[in-house]
This record gives structure tokens, sequence and C-alpha cells, in this order.
């Protein structure tokens, strides 16, 4: 399977500062999107909702449209 468009932001945003991501409690709060969630759209095994592309775009810094 091909990456996925949250996995390519995630991974873009690493290379940002220069290191891994490690998400906390803080992230998934301020995303609206608990941890478990998350990891199935990084692997790609759930469809993206608008509102949680809305929400990583701003926290990753990438376009609405690059994760839709």
């Amino acid at each position: 399977m091909g990456q996925t468009a949250v996995k390519g932001a995630l991974q873009g945003y690493e290379n940002r500062i220069g290191g891994r991501f490690k998400p906390d409690y803080r992230f998934y709060q301020k995303v609206g999107i608990n941890q478990k969630r998350f990891g199935q759209l990084v692997r790609g095994e759930k469809p993206i909702m608008g509102f949680e592309a809305r929400n990583l775009s701003n926290f990753f810094g990438v376009p609405l449209e690059s994760l839709l």
C-alpha cells in the first residue's frame, strides 16, 4: 500500500522540526482526534473526515487539499 496523505504530512513535519514527532495528550486535544484514530489515519485504515483534515492541516502546516 502507498503512503497516506496523513503520513506524508507527518513526515514533512518531522523533517521541518529535525526529529521524530511523538504526539502526546496536548496534540490529541488540539486536533480533536484520539490516539487510536490518529494511528488509523496514518496507516490509511480509515478515511479522513473533514474536521480531522482541517485540524491536521493547521497543525502540520500543510494545505487542506493535500490531506483530502
